[in-house]
């Protein structure tokens, strides 16, 4: 089969690097109260902090890229949820925003001391605080996003310091110490078959990869991601099956 067409990127710098860092107080912006997708093999619910480092243009919570970012819950009505639930729900998954921007753990263990097995969403900028986490057995999965090849960070805002972060992370992981799964949210204008195939190398050994569909909504960082196609199956399919050459499993989202 010949390989299929690809439309070419025409975002080629999004954002200028990104300088703060958020180290004060956590900012909890909502949660929702039930998913069967979140957290895979677990009932769970979702918890959001807001807050982030890097600037992704089909970034679908872009109301959360600050701290600043209206709050609709507070820590202690999550917690009385939690609470409630403890005979219905198996798991929390606490996604952002970037929640490692903050020190989270007495939030972890206090939802942990509750039973609950906890889900942490990531992209990867801050290993020292995950892998702390993960060796203080506060978390049992991680799901980090790989939003582009290493090289292209620097396109959505990494400092320098924060692709060292993504690349020790993604090193951390492949280790294999905790279960993961690495996830990458595809679209005709941020990412080509070459860019697939870098990505490929750079975690060849993984043991999971979700393709991810970019979905249009309201709240996309850049308006202009939500016009035009997406790619089509056969083009995702034949990504799928170039990952498959390094990568375990390679799953896309929604089949």
């Amino acid at each position: 089969m010949p390989t299929p067409s690809l439309s070419p990127r025409v975002t080629r710098q999004y954002a200028p690097e990104v300088p703060v860092v958020f180290d004060s107080t956590p900012s909890f912006h909502d949660f929702q109260p039930f998913t069967v997708v979140d957290f895979p093999g677990h009932v769970a619910c979702t918890v959001f902090t807001a807050g982030c480092n890097l600037r992704c243009p089909y970034c679908h919570n872009a109301d959360l890229m600050t701290p600043a970012a209206s709050a609709n819950a507070s820590e202690e009505k999550f917690f009385r949820f939690l609470e409630e639930r403890q005979t219905l729900l198996e798991g929390v998954c606490i996604t952002g925003g970037e929640p490692t921007l903050f020190d989270i753990g007495p939030f972890i263990a206090r939802i942990k001391a509750l039973g609950y097995r906890v889900k942490l969403d990531t992209n990867g900028t801050r290993p020292e605080r995950w892998s702390r986490w993960a060796q203080e057995k506060l978390i049992d999965y991680i799901a980090m996003d790989i939003k582009v090849p290493l090289e292209r960070y620097h396109e959505m805002g990494a400092s320098p310091e924060a692709a060292r972060g993504i690349e020790q992370s993604a090193r951390l992981l492949l280790e294999g110490r905790i279960p993961y799964e690495f996830r990458t949210t595809i679209h005709p204008n941020w990412l080509t078959e070459t860019d697939i195939t870098q990505i490929g190398k750079w975690l060849k050994g993984a043991r999971r990869l979700y393709l991810q569909p970019f979905t249009a909504s309201e709240k996309v960082l850049n308006p202009a991601f939500c016009e035009g196609m997406g790619y089509s199956k056969e083009v995702l399919e034949h990504f799928k099956q170039l990952l498959s050459e390094s990568i375990g499993e390679v799953f896309v989202r929604g089949e």
